[in-house]
């Protein structure tokens, strides 16, 4: 099993802009990456030596970065997607 590790910026400013229903499908999706970090439909993003990777969950999008040695999950964001998101 993964370990799973929020940045403080993730809990500091990410989760207060989203809803207490919409945080809740979200971190279900967030808990399951402990189990399966490449989940099917996970697009990895060139930043980069280190391995990012960006899930789908809605509207919402869940950035994160995976360590293989030390089998840590470090999730970077979590925002919702509009038009200025991949800009």
């Amino acid at each position: 099993m993964w370990t799973l590790i929020f940045k403080p910026s993730v809990e500091a400013k990410d989760t207060k802009k989203i809803s207490k229903e919409e945080w809740r499908r979200i971190d279900r999706d967030i808990q399951d990456l402990k189990i399966n970090p490449l989940p099917p439909g996970v697009k990895k993003i060139k930043k980069g030596r280190r391995s990012h990777y960006r899930i789908r969950k809605g509207n919402f999008r869940i950035g994160y970065q995976l360590n293989f040695s030390e089998r840590k999950v470090t999730i970077v964001y979590v925002t919702r997607r509009s038009e200025a998101t991949y800009k």
